[in-house]
């Protein structure tokens, strides 16, 4: 009954009941509230930095290959080499001084090599080396396509580096190896004692690479004797990029770290931890290697965005955010950054201040890394589906407008080899001549 003791002791139990109702749904109320806010600081990029105008920035012609060695694998005969990946051991990408090298082009011969081409080969003294996913490291005839020796080093993801009359590849097996680009005999076999991805290069006398153990070495090119070694806050399967003039290497890591060593020690000199810049509470990482000149260092970030360091001091200079993960490593040339996008965005910006210059929409999406070669820039999609083959386009780099397209490509695709652009499709190589050259 209403006025008795049980009668209390039950509308008093559910007067309670009813409050704690109450409050057990506005307190979900409150977060769930809380979870969408969070979703969308999550999902929303803070706003870019923008002092590229009055960071330091020296622009440049294009000086040619960024070395201070005697280029000893270079024949007048065969043409320039492209000994590493990205070109020249800065990894701008940058081949824009092949001024013979463009469309219309007709086709010198196509090899199949029944494996996934990740990685475009390097070219020097007329051969060709190219590593692949199931772990065969190969020397091609750059004129025939024939191939002149093949040695099995365990799966490889990386593009060679070629110096001195050597090719030096990285292995998932956690070796280093040094081959004979003449016979492709093993001159030395390296344990660095950690997962490989990481495209090798050669400065100085020194092959310096990243790995999956949170290392970077540089170990002596002729003996394979690791010199240095220096711990990292994550893993870093992009490759080193060097300034040889100011004798840095340049790497970000898993962990969205940026670093700045000396070569010839392996000091470190600065690093920049980028973690948050993308939002309130996601933090990207570096997948794509950097870029270096101008006194500046660009590269892409999982958090969608690309930067632009200052060289000598770290400091973002600017960043300029993409609608998806940016893998792809960006390509700078006269002036000008080249970067993708998951989604199949293409940009050019303005190297100085991040400035969009020009923007485009692949037709699927990209894992590529733009190049430059002669009037124009090439970039990749990856096709429709995991197994078909992408597509190639190559853009005007200050119109944007399309000039030609190749239909096979998929990731990072051409190389110049004498007279050739070399295409690496998803399981064949292509040699192309430009028409205009004589047969």
């Amino acid at each position: 009954m209403p006025g008795s003791r049980e009668g209390r002791d039950y509308h008093g139990r559910m007067g309670r009941r009813r409050r704690w109702v109450v409050l057990g749904v506005g307190g979900l109320a409150v977060v769930g509230i809380a979870a969408g806010a969070a979703a969308w600081v999550y999902k929303q990029p803070v706003g870019d930095v923008h002092n590229g105008a009055s960071a330091p920035f020296t622009l440049t012609s294009d000086p040619g290959p960024t070395t201070t060695e005697p280029a000893k694998d270079h024949r007048p005969d065969t043409g320039e080499p492209w000994p590493n990946y990205g070109l020249d051991v800065s990894r701008r990408r940058d081949g824009s001084r092949f001024t013979a090298i463009h469309p219309p082009y007709a086709l010198v011969w196509k090899r199949a090599l029944h494996d996934l081409l990740e990685f475009p080969p390097s070219y020097a003294g007329g051969k060709l080396y190219l590593a692949t996913e199931a772990g065969w490291v190969r020397a091609l005839d750059a004129a025939s396509g024939e191939i002149l020796w093949a040695r099995k080093v365990g799966s490889t993801r990386d593009e060679p580096a070629v110096w001195r009359g050597r090719v030096y590849v990285d292995s998932r097996d956690t070796h280093m190896y040094a081959l004979s680009a003449r016979s492709g005999r093993v001159l030395w076999r390296t344990p660095l004692h950690q997962l490989l991805e990481s495209s090798p290069v050669v400065s100085g006398g020194r092959v310096f690479t990243g790995g999956g153990s949170n290392d970077v070495r540089a170990l002596d090119a002729v003996t394979g004797r690791i010199l240095w070694t220096f711990h990292a806050s994550g893993s870093v399967p992009g490759s080193p990029s060097i300034d040889p003039a100011s004798g840095r290497v340049f790497f970000g890591d898993y962990a969205g770290k940026m670093y700045c060593l000396r070569a010839s020690d392996g000091h470190l000199v600065w690093s920049k931890q980028t973690a948050g810049l993308s939002s309130g509470l996601r933090s990207g990482t570096f997948y794509a290697s950097p870029a270096v000149a101008y006194g500046r260092v660009y590269i892409a970030n999982t958090d969608g965005k690309i930067y632009s360091f200052v060289e000598s001091t770290g400091e973002v200079a600017w960043t300029y955010t993409l609608p998806w993960w940016a893998y792809g490593s960006p390509a700078v040339s006269q002036g000008r950054v080249f970067g993708t996008s998951y989604d199949g965005t293409f940009v050019a910006l303005d190297a100085r201040t991040g400035g969009l210059l020009w923007r485009h929409k692949l037709p699927y999406r990209s894992l590529g890394s733009p190049t430059v070669i002669g009037p124009l820039v090439y970039v990749s999609d990856v096709g429709p589906s995991p197994g078909a083959h992408g597509h190639l386009f190559a853009y005007n780099p200050g119109t944007g407008r399309l000039a030609w397209k190749f239909d096979d490509g998929k990731y990072s695709s051409v190389v110049v080899a004498g007279d050739r652009l070399v295409v690496a499709g998803y399981s064949h190589l292509y040699s192309l001549r430009p028409k205009s050259a004589a047969p």
